[in-house]
């Protein structure tokens, strides 16, 4: 017999992104600051800022995390089989949650690649980054059992994978797939910085040459 696995599902972590983390630290304070209210997407508690586009992040603490971040993106999209292409980033937020906070079940709509650093953690119980199967398959493959039927923590089965994140850590996925943030349950701030990227095709790079992005 012989098994083929169709249809793979990337992730890709890259740890000790070598960001200068206490400048950016300072700079979320002060955004913090500024817009104390922030904004309410798929956080449940806690605190995620407005977007940040490409353009003014070369005027902020943003431009090295945003550089680092193109730089991996484009070293994904690679092995993803991405040819004759750029990227662009779409957009930028930061997030904060505190001990109860948490993520509900989202995706990143109208990006190709999406992804999550992470800038600072509590020294314990900060919550992982969970990714979420198609919810048709898990229905179907319960359908038929009473639940206990299916080895449910086997690569082919399982129907949840985790992400344990570290300080430092960058993680980056297709913007398509289901993923939701646990409850923090550590002491002080989870400080993490979540973009959107899309592709464009270089052979319309003449046509739209504001579209033509640099690798890094």
């Amino acid at each position: 017999m012989k098994t083929e696995l169709i249809f793979p599902t990337p992730i890709w972590k890259f740890d000790n992104v070598g960001i200068d983390r206490e400048k950016l630290i300072d700079f979320v304070d002060v955004v913090r600051t500024e817009d104390p209210k922030g904004r309410k997407s798929s956080n449940e508690g806690g605190w995620q800022s407005w977007d940040f586009i490409d353009s003014v992040m070369d005027n902020n603490p943003l431009k090295q995390l945003r550089n680092s971040i193109m730089e991996r993106a484009y070293a994904a999209a690679d092995e993803f089989g991405f040819n004759n292409y750029s990227l662009g980033m779409i957009n930028l937020w930061i997030n904060v949650n505190n001990k109860g906070d948490f993520n509900q079940l989202h995706t990143h709509p109208g990006g190709v690649l999406s992804g999550v650093y992470y800038l600072k953690l509590p020294s314990c119980c900060h919550g992982n980054l969970t990714f979420v199967r198609d919810l048709q398959y898990t229905f179907m493959k319960e359908f038929w059992g009473d639940g206990t039927n299916v080895h449910h923590w086997e690569d082919m089965n399982k129907v949840e994978h985790d992400i344990f994140p570290e300080e430092d850590q960058m993680v980056i996925f297709p913007a398509w797939l289901p993923h939701t943030v646990g409850k923090s349950a550590g002491e002080g701030d989870r400080i993490s910085i979540s973009f959107n990227i899309t592709a464009y095709s270089d052979y319309y790079h003449e046509i739209y040459p504001s579209r033509k992005s640099t690798k890094s």
